[in-house]
């Protein structure tokens, strides 16, 4: 058999392939190469830190993550988070499926408490024995979603407002309820925020707290029903619209799905536990519909002409004391008004005629007492007038009172009068005055008419005056009583002593600070690892090669540093464990020597950076103006962009802080018609400057018309203490002490031979003791900062209320206004145990943890 021979093309094609074949081996054997490198090479941890999403809606969750890769995890990180952004779950550890030595992923819930920017600082993790910081990342957090987009979701409690009548007259006073609709099997209702309706065509009265509730089922679903009741009339004619109403809630939508069969029957109530760990907690504003109203006006055919606006249906009654009385003397009269209507447009009754009759300025009050700011309106009420009256003259009865109003009922104008009231009037000493005067003889003096007092301001804006620079509180370094040293006791004796010692201590103090800071301070630490003693030879030589690439970034140039770097490498990765050879002691010191030098340079290096971080944090945004960028924007009305900048600088390293800065803030919070954190900042503003009568004035405003809760000092003495720092009357009082020995040494010097120099000693010595005793009095009894704020906490929630437990089914104990400060005894969960300031006393109950914001959230002993 003939065996055919391959072709040259053959044999061309078969060489190309083996050599196409070689050169794809060859690449994928230097790939594998490469990595096995990349992976000996690799010694340090990779710690990172990111937010996902890094953008969400108030009310929605975000993780915060933390990987690490090529490291052992050897302690969970305490989490350092701003204020305004909680914790919403316990921590997450992912590893891979060997443990943890190639990667491991930390996961929180974090949930943000208010919109705006917020920086989450690096945190420190203990990772192969080193602690390790990771990257600083940002959370955005918008305003809460629309009412409208979920509005197609089952599981959203609905809100709907009804109005007792919808064609009424201008000013006539109709009920109107707000109810909200439950689904009872899915929803359970945690926070109810207030209830707000457009007021920009109708007065309403704010919907109280107080509500009824109700079950019903609509198309065989089970809906609990809460209807909350107020108020409304219109400001002018026309077809108006009422609403939208909206309202914040917080609630949970239980996952029927994870729940499996166990559905719950219409009207059976959830029980406890029930949906613990399948529940989704949702904070969203629900939007109610409109109503159409159609408003009369009010007619102007016979309008008496003491008509004041009132509508509605009134009675009107009145009573007088004492009948028998002489001319001149007072005249109690009490005048009860019942019925229903507009209350609050009604005017004092007019006496008819009031000829021959002295009228003081009545005072009204409710006649049926106190009335629950957080009860439901009631339809029918009563006023009472208190009135006094002089008579001039003898009368033979009280004239009656007469009240106009328009009643919507009978549809036209209603004069109403009082009976006349017989009275016995008998001549008195106004009398007698008038007849001497008119025969020629004179008679006592009229009764004095009553006095008249200066107005009551009545403050209806804040004021906007800021300074054009900012006074800036040192938070270098903090604050301590001059008493508690000893180099003050040393100046009263040697001045330029104390001058030397304090600059010497100063730099000593701050040579230390920098030496445990920066990489220097990184070095030292490192430094002392190399020198522990029970360090294994793979643990000694990877600490010495970390010490190494941390003093000189880039390549490593001098040979007895890559002597140590590449016994490193063998020792770790390619020798065997039968191999690898062990260091001596005497190996360890010669390693030690060689590195000692690098911690020396290091020195020099960190005062050139330095020098070079002065250089280029002049290039930096300085406080100063960075002052001017948010005041700018607060003149030209973006009220948001000022508060950014303003909070920007607070949250500088070290912190910008300043009364000028929070006082910005305030202002910018007002504008935006946020009260509760706009008193927090003139709060803060207060703590540093006192006597800053822009601030005054502004809480005064806010506490108008907010009436929080604040916490006052013990005494009037202790409030005069804090118009001035505790090192000032310290001052003040060493420098009356100075005076007096002053004195002393002169009358010493010159002799007790003249006697003017006796009485200047005297002189002297009181005006001494005059400064001593008041500066030492309210040096020793000014309040320490620690206990101004400590665990002083600020209401800047709305709607908030303390209860007699951790649950909102739990009974009420007051409601706290925005502004309000408490003051934190325990904190359980998302709920705290505060106490509540109260003039009369102090009461106790438990809030949301989310609804309170620190009062002073730096170092105290920044505080003066």
């Amino acid at each position: 058999m003939t065996q055919s021979l391959p072709s040259p093309s053959v044999h061309a094609r078969t060489a190309g392939f083996a050599g196409h074949v070689w050169r794809s081996h060859s690449g994928f054997l230097q790939a594998l190469l490469l990595l096995a490198m990349m992976i000996g090479s690799a010694s340090a941890a990779t710690v990172r830190a990111y937010m996902q999403p890094e953008s969400v809606h108030l009310g929605e969750p975000a993780k915060y993550v933390i990987t690490i890769q090529n490291g052992t995890l050897q302690s969970v990180p305490q989490l350092r988070l701003p204020v305004q952004i909680r914790l919403n779950s316990q921590l997450q550890i992912l590893r891979n499926a060997d443990g943890n030595r190639i990667g491991i992923q930390l996961s929180w819930d974090v949930l943000g408490t208010e919109p705006g920017e917020f920086v989450i600082p690096p945190q420190e993790i203990l990772v192969n024995g080193e602690v390790v910081k990771t990257n600083e990342v940002r959370l955005v957090v918008s305003e809460a979603r629309a009412a409208n987009a979920a509005a197609d979701d089952a599981n959203t409690p609905l809100l709907q407002i009804e109005v007792g009548k919808t064609e009424v007259y201008q000013g006539e006073v109709v009920p109107i309820s707000a109810s909200l609709f439950v689904p009872r099997s899915t929803v359970v209702l945690r926070r109810v925020g207030l209830i707000d309706v457009n007021k920009s065509d109708f007065a309403i009265p704010r919907f109280p707290q107080q509500a009824e509730t109700s079950d019903t089922l609509i198309n065989g679903i089970a809906y609990s029903i809460i209807t909350y009741r107020s108020t409304l009339s219109a400001l002018h004619a026309g077809d108006l619209k009422v609403g939208p109403a909206t309202s914040e809630l917080v609630f949970d939508v239980i996952n029927t799905q994870r729940q499996g069969q166990r559905q719950v029957p219409p009207g059976m109530p959830l029980p406890f536990g029930m949906f613990m760990g399948e529940a989704e907690t949702r904070k969203q504003v629900v939007k109610s519909q409109e109503v159409k109203m159609k408003v009369l006006p009010l007619p102007t055919e016979g309008k008496p002409d003491t008509f004041s606006g009132a509508v509605g249906d009134f009675s009107i009654n009145a009573t007088a004391t004492p009948n028998e009385l002489k001319v001149g003397d007072p005249l109690a009269v009490d005048i009860i008004i019942d019925g229903t209507g507009n209350f609050e447009a009604l005017n004092p009754p007019s006496l008819v005629p009031p000829d021959g009759w002295k009228a003081y300025p009545p005072r009204r009050y409710n006649a049926d007492g106190m009335m629950d700011p957080n009860a439901p309106p009631a339809s029918q009420r009563r006023i009472g007038y208190a009135m006094i009256f002089v008579p001039e003259k003898v009368h033979a009865q009280l004239p009656p009172f007469e009240l106009s109003f328009f009643s919507p009922t009978q549809k036209k104008y209603v004069s109403a009068r009082t009976s006349p009231i017989a009275l016995r009037i008998t001549p008195g000493a106004v009398a007698a005055t008038v007849a001497g005067v008119e025969g020629g003889s004179g008679g006592t003096e009229a009764p004095k008419p009553p006095p008249v007092f200066q107005p009551k301001p009545q403050i209806s804006d804040i004021l906007m005056n800021l300074p054009s620079k900012a006074r800036w509180l040192d938070t270098t370094v903090a604050s301590a009583p001059l008493t508690s040293s000893s180099r003050f006791w040393a100046i009263q004796s040697i001045p330029a002593a104390l001058v030397i010692l304090a600059s010497l201590f100063t730099w000593l103090k701050r040579r230390r600070s920098e030496s445990t800071q920066g990489l220097r301070g990184e070095l030292q630490h490192l430094w002392r690892g190399l020198e522990e003693s029970s360090l294994t030879d793979r643990d000694f030589l990877q600490r010495a090669a970390h010490f190494i690439h941390r003093s000189q970034p880039g390549e490593v140039k001098d040979e007895e540093l890559r002597k140590i770097i590449s016994r490193y490498e063998t020792q770790s990765f390619k020798a065997t464990p039968g191999e690898a050879q062990g260091l001596g002691s005497a190996e360890r010191s010669r390693i030690l020597s060689t590195l000692a030098p690098l911690l020396k340079r290091t020195v020099m290096f960190t005062v050139a950076f330095a020098m070079l971080s002065l250089g280029a944090s002049a290039a930096e945004t300085t406080p100063d103006e960075g002052y001017q960028k948010a005041r700018e924007a607060l003149e030209k009305g973006k009220y948001t962009d000022a508060q950014y900048l303003g909070e920007l600088l607070t949250k500088r390293q070290p912190p910008a802080l300043s009364s000028a800065v929070f006082t910005l803030i305030g202002n910018a919070r007002y504008r935006q018609d946020d009260l509760g954190r706009a008193a927090l900042w003139y709060q803060r503003a207060q703590l540093l400057d006192p006597l800053n009568p822009e601030v005054r004035q502004n809480l005064r405003h806010i506490d108008d018309k907010l009436r929080f809760f604040r916490y006052g000092e013990s005494s009037p003495l202790a409030e005069v203490s804090l118009l001035l720092n505790k090192n000032t009357w310290i001052i003040a009082a060493s420098a009356g002490v100075w005076i007096i020995l002053l004195a002393l040494a002169r009358y010493i010097l010159r002799g007790p031979r003249r006697k003017a120099s006796l009485a200047s000693v005297l002189i002297f010595s009181l005006l001494g003791l005059f400064v001593f005793v008041p500066s030492a009095t309210f040096a020793a009894i000014r309040p320490a900062p620690a206990n101004r704020v400590k665990d002083v906490m600020v209401v800047t929630g709305r709607d908030v209320r303390a209860y007699t437990a951790a649950t909102v089914t739990s009974g009420d104990v007051i409601a706290l206004p925005p502004g309000s400060q408490v003051r934190m005894l325990e904190k359980r969960g998302a709920w705290s145990y505060v106490e509540i300031p109260r003039s009369e006393e102090n009461l106790r109950g438990w809030i949301e943890s989310a609804t309170y914001t620190p009062l002073w959230p730096w170092d105290v002993n920044l505080l003066p």
